[in-house]
């Protein structure tokens, strides 16, 4: 019966029915089947929701939505151009960079290919940048987001799992580092090789303080969130709280472009954000316990482990099913039906969980720019006009980069634990 709920669930997926009814509806099919008690369902989703840990991510998306609307993100921009755009290929180095530092502020992928996006590719492109490299780098260099802290995913997981979300953000920022230095040095060799244009304008001192100046307001953000989890000061839940109030501050009171509208819009957009990331979460509650009473996960690693006892090929063999599963999956859905299943597995094997949860993650954000339905290579390339297939093949050499980036992450564990032991967060 358990193998007819995931097929129910793929059959709807593929046809095009939102993640979160496709994990209701495959499950009900179930539940009608085995005359499971509504009460139970009703319980079922109602706990996947109640956790104080999850109102951090209604608070972080509306922490990076007040501040992309106070207009952030261009004197970002302008911040980097400082330190590399006057190197040949500058505007492509500053992509990355600036996906770097508001992936502090966001922890979303999608939502910085849209910000970062709709001003990088149109002035890489009148610079006379390729418009599909223009595309690919914004959309990969957005992958970064749910990686370095603060991460939506890492919440979601550590909610799953019980790991310390502070932790989680720590061990995410040496791989996400790590992705960022692959993509500049993909730009670097496409540099050499065809001569990127860099930036004529030089910034006089004046020019350079006032651009600082100006942002430094966005910096405090991550400065903020990662200081207030790591020094213990508050929770991850009460840190994202401080940010949201952070932003608004900013946005409204200091900058004043945060309008009375534009507030709005913001809460509004925020709470269809949320509204959809809270049914996701009910309905994967569902099907997890479907899954946990099926013995779902044993028979798998059982499964498994009479092919093979060898941790690197088992690596291997989930590493491939996450970046297939990230192919069509966004990521939180992912999770929500995956880490059920494989974690039983790799514990048995000797991957530590939290070593595994950004193992998990990373797979399935190089998803999020990866064909046939990667939402940040389709934002960046209807934002370009351009055609998918295009963008794709110009992302060839960023992904071969980013997936040599998740075999080091995969096979060397103290590039992810470093951190958090040496915060004392993890032994």
């Amino acid at each position: 019966m358990v193998y007819l709920l995931f097929l129910l669930f793929i059959f709807f997926a593929i046809c095009g029915i939102p993640i979160a009814f496709s994990l209701g509806v495959a499950s009900l099919g179930y539940v009608f089947y085995n005359h499971v008690s509504f009460i139970l369902v009703a319980q079922k989703m109602f706990t996947g929701m109640d956790s104080f840990l999850l109102t951090a991510i209604p608070l972080f998306i509306l922490a990076g939505n007040l501040m992309n609307a106070a207009g952030l993100t261009e004197e970002l921009i302008e911040f980097t151009k400082i330190f590399v755009g006057r190197v040949r290929g500058g505007l492509a180095y500053v992509n990355v960079l600036i996906s770097m530092i508001f992936a502090g502020m966001t922890g979303a992928g999608v939502s910085d290919t849209a910000a970062v996006g709709s001003i990088m590719i149109p002035g890489m492109v009148k610079d006379n940048y390729r418009k599909d490299f223009s595309t690919a780098v914004t959309a990969i260099s957005s992958t970064i987001g749910p990686v370095i802290p603060p991460s939506i995913p890492f919440i979601v997981y550590g909610s799953i799992t019980g790991i310390s979300i502070g932790a989680l953000f720590l061990a995410g920022i040496v791989p996400g580092v790590l992705l960022g230095l692959s993509m500049m040095a993909v730009i670097f060799i496409t540099s050499c090789r065809e001569n990127l244009p860099r930036l004529e304008e030089k910034y006089s001192l004046q020019k350079k303080i006032k651009i600082s100046k100006d942002a430094m307001l966005a910096m405090i953000m991550p400065v903020v969130i990662l200081g207030g989890i790591v020094g213990g000061i508050a929770t991850p839940t009460e840190v994202a709280a401080i940010a949201a109030f952070y932003a608004f501050i900013v946005g409204v009171i200091i900058r004043r472009t945060v309008t009375l509208k534009i507030l709005i819009n913001v809460l509004v957009e925020t709470g269809i954000t949320t509204g959809g990331v809270m049914i996701l979460m009910g309905t994967a509650a569902i099907f997890s316990f479907i899954l946990t009473t099926e013995l779902f996960p044993q028979m798998l690693a059982e499964t498994v482990l009479s092919l093979t006892h060898n941790k690197i090929f088992i690596l291997i063999l989930v590493n491939i099913v996450l970046l297939v599963f990230g192919m069509f999956l966004d990521v939180v859905p992912a999770l929500l039906v995956l880490t059920p299943v494989f974690l039983p597995l790799v514990k048995m094997v000797g991957v530590d969980p939290l070593h595994y949860g950004v193992i998990c993650v990373l797979n399935l954000v190089i998803g999020l720019a990866t064909p046939p339905v990667g939402m940040c290579l389709f934002v960046g390339a209807n934002i370009a006009r351009i055609s998918i297939e295009k963008v794709s093949r110009a992302l060839i050499p960023f992904l071969i980069a980013v997936i040599m980036v998740l075999m080091i992450v995969t096979y060397w564990e103290s590039a992810v634990l470093w951190f958090p032991r040496m915060f004392g967060f993890h032994q």
